[in-house]
């Protein structure tokens, strides 16, 4: 069987730590005898040719409105075919934001970002920061927060810091509902599978990447919330092998 790569997309608009942790944990996890993994910018994913080696796309976190200028029109119809051809997306915090309808973040608030966007893997719309209007802070980790979300019938806590939940993710076909925030009014959801064509992308508004021991200390943010984190951690590297077992991805220690 030849390998297949996991495609993470880098370019303007990533966060530099975002890209840092989901590396680390896909190094962690993942065969890499089986999977390559390939930093690819918008310019080659536009271009094409990735498609056929390429079992996962991520778009990991960082600012989506890059992402948007970057690729709405070309990339998100290569990236759209992609996935109704069978492929996989795996969308994180600005990644899912990018793959809903259309989006609300920090609306009404002095970093407010609200329009269309154009994949549409997500029928509704992502809002955020799933914690309230005003906490986020690109200059700072003012904003994390252990979200506190469902698992099949488990709980974990996970990382978050300006992610999105999924407005009335239930009332659509083709969605499901794979976790709930459990700490957020009225629990709306935190991670959904949406039906893409002959594919699937897998829309995450909390950064279920973020491995606690990978973690740079210091901060008196994280410090906040680094027990709660340290606790859930088993539960969140079990979620984040299911989800990469979910896209056919063969992990360290087992046999497909």
């Amino acid at each position: 069987m030849s390998m297949k790569d996991i495609v993470i997309y880098v370019d303007q608009g990533v966060s530099g730590d975002a890209l840092r942790q989901t590396v680390k944990c896909l190094q962690q996890e993942v065969d890499l005898k089986a999977h390559r993994l390939k930093r690819m910018d918008a310019k080659n994913l536009i271009n094409g040719g990735w498609e056929l080696k390429t079992a996962l796309l991520i778009i990991p976190g960082g600012r989506d409105v890059y992402y948007h200028s970057a690729l709405d029109g070309k990339g998100v119809e290569r990236v759209r075919n992609f996935i109704k051809s069978g492929g996989g997306y795996f969308g994180i915090c600005a990644g899912a934001y990018f793959a809903a309808d259309a989006i609300e973040f920090d609306k009404g608030g002095q970093l407010q970002v609200c329009g269309k966007r154009s994949l549409e893997f997500f029928p509704g719309m992502a809002i955020g920061p799933a914690y309230g209007r005003g906490k986020y802070s690109y200059e700072s980790d003012a904003g994390v927060e252990a979200a506190h979300i469902s698992w099949k019938d488990e709980e974990c806590f996970a990382y978050f810091n300006g992610g999105c939940y999924f407005d009335s993710a239930h009332r659509f076909s083709g969605v499901q509902v794979l976790s709930n925030y459990l700490n957020v009014e009225d629990r709306p959801a935190a991670i959904v599978e949406c039906s893409v064509g002959k594919g699937r992308a897998l829309l995450t508004g909390v950064h279920i990447e973020y491995s606690a021991p990978f973690l740079s200390r210091g901060s008196r943010h994280l410090e906040r919330i680094y027990p709660q984190l340290e606790k859930g951690e088993a539960t969140r590297r079990k979620i984040f092998r299911e989800i990469l077992r979910g896209f056919n991805i063969k992990l360290q220690g087992e046999s497909v």
